[in-house]
């Protein structure tokens, strides 16, 4: 129909008028504008070899349509024809206005990259009937592209899918697309091949510049049509993130900002900062915003004192708390929660739940601390990311959910929240699979084959920029009793000769004493150093130095240093994961407890009827460390020091019928792998008490 209607157009523009006819002209321009922008991103993610034309092109390209993007009415919203506004969110006095109107903004933080796509939907309509009226999320640069000028925006990542669902359920959205989120997740959101820039990285420096335009340019082909006033749900974008925590360079944002308004940004822009950060963070003219946990009062009246003529927004109001490993289970107290929100509400101001539902860190793409911000051993986040937040990592409807339903009524004025909210969705129930039994294993020297092949140590910044796992394997001549790195290994290595463990290294490790008793034969040896990136540094300096592996030399007796090592990458790929799959040298039967490790261990069972949300219980299970993958999806890390003890394991990631799990095991294997139907976050600790 729509087709239809563009050709009776061309039969017939004297009767049309010549304004409708240079605004349908205008409009078909701007559909070409964007098919064309995604044809040549596409262009350059299967063409990288040629990246280096495409990426001028692409760039001129954007610069010359941008003003053309973001004035048409671009109708490509997969519900049907967009409805054009006149007016969006603005900001310019005590209240925050929407096409003309004041509003209070009640948002509440979800990312889509941490929630399998089945329940977006769900998890909104939750928010909405929680008294909610906007949705934030970040986006995961190095989620969407994994390799230079790849691009994937597809399942969990379908941005597109998720603004438009947004949309359909009735929720405004604030998008904060970095290039840098923190968010407690991997590199804080930059891709892992961009840790080679080093100082580089949130500056103006071609070296991470130039890759950042290329991404926005790319990404904002998705966004810019989903903006409120070309009929979608988008009313505000965030330039960086907590910017003011790292840097004061002013024009390093004000050009961001030129790249957002450049490809067709129109909404309003904002950054957001903790209190120290709002006087080095902001960009001039610019609305500020305010993360935050407690002091509520204090902190909003600092930021109405740097703004007095405009409104208050709390982008980041801290709901609860994330969890390193070795730590307890962090939660916070419903009794402050509720404090602080209603200081929040009764000074006026706007606010932002993160997380309102936190999710979980699929994957390797789990984020880290240091034990200092300048530095220092790194502290590695946990798997779940529940957050203590009013919906859980599952779904589940808290006390605190219920709390805010409540508050959110009492404490704004009327009309802000309806009179009558619509009840929440029903809750998807949880189930206890049981246990199954271990009945194959294949050790790490046999997977080799399936890996991609090795790379040599000797060539510089090629390696230490994946996730997951890197495997060197070198030969020494002598044996091997004192293992030496004169630099760092990061993150944490198990050393093996002769594919024996002899001993274990961390970044805080510089030699250990090997048990030679273990090593058996003549020379030469066989040298393997299993590295793990736990997860790159996602706030404060130590972004600037985030190459992963062994860093520096390795020497055998403090004397014969290792000329070369193999370096593979084991990042459980689905390449890989079909490959191992596939495999047809697993052990079985009696020779099984001979397997040493590292190794993988596979198991099925079955699901009868329509599958159900369950747990991995590897801590009950008597795993020690490592990874869980069902269905080639995989849950994450698990390491028996906790807090975290089961894994979530979503039921669109199980079919009816056979199921494969496949555990990838550090040190200590067990016969079988358990199931259950509760969660086990760990031992309970009061944050900020």
């Amino acid at each position: 129909m729509h087709l239809q209607q563009q050709s009776n157009c061309m039969e017939q523009p004297q009767s049309m008028g010549p304004i409708r006819f240079r605004l349908v002209h205008l409009k078909r321009i701007s559909i070409l504008a964007v098919v064309v922008i995604v044809i040549v991103s596409w262009y350059i993610s299967s063409q990288p070899d040629k990246s280096p034309v495409a990426k001028t092109v692409f760039l001129d390209m954007e610069k010359n349509l941008g003003q053309q993007l973001h004035v048409a009415d671009v109708d490509i919203h997969e519900r049907g024809v967009a409805k054009k506004r006149m007016m969006g969110l603005r900001a310019d006095g005590a209240n925050f206005t929407l096409d003309g109107k004041p509003v209070r903004l009640l948002s509440g933080a979800m990312h889509y990259f941490r929630v399998v796509p089945e329940y977006w939907r769900d998890r909104m309509l939750k928010m909405k009937a929680a008294g909610l009226n906007t949705l934030e999320t970040y986006v995961p640069w190095n989620l969407h592209e994994p390799k230079k000028y790849t691009y994937n925006f597809k399942g969990i990542l379908d941005l597109g899918r998720y603004l438009d669902i947004a949309h359909e359920v009735g929720l405004w959205v604030i998008l904060r697309p970095g290039p840098y989120i923190c968010a407690e997740w991997e590199f804080g959101g930059l891709p892992g091949w961009l840790a080679t820039a080093k100082e580089h990285v949130r500056t103006t420096r071609p070296l991470f510049m130039d890759p950042v335009e290329v991404w926005f340019g790319r990404l904002l082909a998705e966004v810019v049509p989903r903006q409120y006033t070309n009929g979608g749900p988008i009313i505000a974008v965030q330039i960086e993130n907590e910017y003011g925590s790292y840097g004061n360079d002013t024009a390093y944002m004000e050009r961001l900002e030129k790249i957002l308004e450049s490809r067709g940004i129109v909404e309003l822009l904002f950054t957001s900062d903790n209190l120290g950060g709002l006087f080095k963070g902001g960009v001039p003219g610019v609305l500020k915003t305010i993360n935050f946990q407690d002091n509520a009062t204090h902190r909003l009246q600092n930021l109405k004192e740097m703004q007095p003529d405009r409104p208050m927004m709390v982008m980041e109001y801290w709901t609860g708390w994330f969890d390193h490993w070795r730590e307890d289970h962090h939660i916070y107290r419903l009794e402050k929660f509720e404090r602080n929100l209603i200081e929040i509400l009764d000074a006026g101001a706007s606010v932002n739940f993160y997380m309102f539902h936190g999710g979980t860190n699929f994957g390797f793409m789990n984020g880290a601390n240091t034990q200092y911000k300048t530095g220092g051993r790194t502290l590695p986040t946990v798997t779940s990311y529940d957050y203590d937040a009013p919906i859980s990592e599952t779904g589940d409807l808290t006390p605190k959910y219920f709390k805010i339903r409540e508050i959110l009524k009492s404490h704004t004025p009327p009309g802000v929240v309806p009179e009558r909210l619509p009840e929440p969705p029903t809750t998807v129930g949880k189930f206890d699979y049981g246990r199954t039994t271990v009945t194959k294993a294949l050790p790490l020297d046999k997977v080799l084959p399936l890996l991609e092949q090795p790379i040599s140590s000797t060539q510089q910044n090629v390696h230490g920029l994946g996730y997951g796992y890197m495997l060197y394997t070198a030969t020494v001549n002598q044996k091997p009793e004192r293992l030496t790195v004169k630099g760092v290994v990061r993150d944490r290595a198990l050393v093996m000769i002769n594919d024996i463990f002899v001993g274990e290294m961390d970044e805080d490790t510089e030699d250990i004493e090997l048990d030679h008793s273990l090593i058996k034969g003549d020379p030469p040896y066989t040298l393997k150093i299993l590295v793990e990136n736990q997860g790159r540094v996602n706030y404060g300096s130590g972004l600037k130095n985030q190459i992963k592996g062994i860093i520096g030399d390795v020497y055998i007796n403090t004397e014969e240093k290792v000329a070369e090592f193999k370096v593979y990458t084991l990042d459980m790929s689905e390449n890989f994961l079909q490959k191992l799959s596939a495999y047809s040298d697993w052990t079985s039967g009696t020779e099984l407890n001979q397997v040493k490790t590292p190794a993988f261990y596979r198991a099925t069972f079955t699901v009868e009827g329509r599958p159900k949300d369950t747990f991995v219980h590897m801590f009950k299970g008597n795993w020690e460390k490592g990874v869980v993958i069902v269905n080639h999806n995989n849950l994450g890390r698990y390491w028996n020091i906790g807090p975290q003890q089961t894994l979530y394991l979503p039921a669109p990631f199980l079919k009816e019928g056979e199921n494969e799990i496949i555990v990838f095991e550090e040190r200590t294997s067990a016969p079988e792998v358990l199931f259950c139907d509760k969660p086990s976050l760990g031992e309970i600790v009061y944050f900020r008490e």
